[in-house]
């Protein structure tokens, strides 16, 4: 892993830099990378003329395995190219050139949740209400494709400059239905970070990576208020004990701020017993969104402040071996 830096870089020849210009794209400073993949800042020359700041995410071929490139990559740009909602990155280009894979996509210059819990602590319910909100309408979109994240955490959910979320990072994604019979796929690959893992994927059992991805929306959820993770994930063993005895409690300094409905509502999205874990639908229904209009967005005035966001380590190289 690697630290965000804002140096300069050239991600590319001076003939691609051409090619991509003539396509209405400059790339400008790099601000993070990994072992494989680097993030710049990029400008698009729109159809009106107009100028748009975006990023543009540069992954080297001949830096990733064999795997990466024939398993993950594909899965990773057929969601890319597939998923078109508000609390999702949104995707403009895609271009292979010269062994090199340029995803040009909308700036989340907000920073992302743990950017945003670093500076300021943990969100007030009101604002993580919304927030959430956001985030699994997106979830259920996603999944309403026959598409399952399988890493989500707080790290893959930035924030415009508004303040809205926009979930990201898709190098795990898969379908979930197999397209000649429509039979559901189950996952057998641990995928994603361990604190925000289900207890169906550490034990290491063939797992509906749907109902997974809502495992990690309540972890999601249970670090926005806490600004903690509900598990220790120092001994997986452990954790996983404890995952399955529902041996986690609210931190002492917001428990008596929290209501009893964002309490019931992590309660069961960390439901180790798949046959009660909420679907998306029941989610959205949750009593705790009770007054909260569907396309709420934060007020003008609640736009994130990015001048304390503090550096971050970027996780671009953490693919591992998909059994299927």
């Amino acid at each position: 892993m690697a630290e965000k830096s804002k140096e300069k870089d050239i991600p590319c020849s001076p003939q691609t830099e051409q090619l991509l210009k003539k396509r209405g794209f400059t790339i400008g400073e790099k601000i993070n990378f990994g072992s494989f993949a680097k993030v710049y800042k990029a400008k698009q020359i729109e159809k009106d003329g107009k100028e748009k700041v975006i990023a543009v995410k540069v992954i080297d071929l001949d830096k990733t395995s064999t795997d990466y490139r024939q398993k993950f990559l594909p899965r990773e740009l057929y969601t890319l190219r597939k998923v078109r909602h508000p609390s999702v990155v949104t995707i403009h280009e895609i271009f292979t050139i010269e062994n090199k894979i340029y995803i040009f996509m909308d700036l989340a210059d907000g920073g992302d949740i743990l950017d945003y819990l670093r500076a300021n602590g943990p969100i007030p319910e009101d604002k993580a209400k919304v927030w959430f909100r956001q985030i699994a309408e997106g979830l259920k979109y996603i999944h309403s494709l026959g598409i399952a994240h399988r890493d989500l955490k707080s790290e893959n959910i930035l924030l415009d400059k508004n303040g809205n979320v926009k979930i990201t990072d898709f190098g795990f994604s898969r379908t979930c239905y197999d397209p000649q019979s429509g039979k559901r796929l189950l996952s057998e690959t641990y995928c994603g970070s361990a604190a925000y893992v289900a207890p169906e994927v550490l034990k290491g059992q063939p797992y509906n990576p749907m109902l997974s991805d809502i495992w990690g929306l309540g972890v999601v959820l249970y670090v926005m208020v806490n600004n903690a993770l509900p598990f220790d994930d120092s001994d997986l063993a452990k954790m996983v004990i404890k995952q399955l005895g529902r041996k986690w409690s609210f931190s002492s300094k917001v428990v008596d701020k929290l209501s009893p409905e964002v309490k019931d509502m992590i309660s069961q999205l960390l439901e180790p017993d798949l046959t009660k874990r909420p679907t998306m639908t029941k989610v959205l229904n949750h009593q705790w969104f009770t007054g909260v209009k569907k396309k709420e967005k934060c007020d003008k005035s609640e736009k994130v402040d990015q001048s304390n966001i503090t550096d971050k380590k970027a996780e671009f190289d953490k693919k591992k071996d998909d059994k299927k």
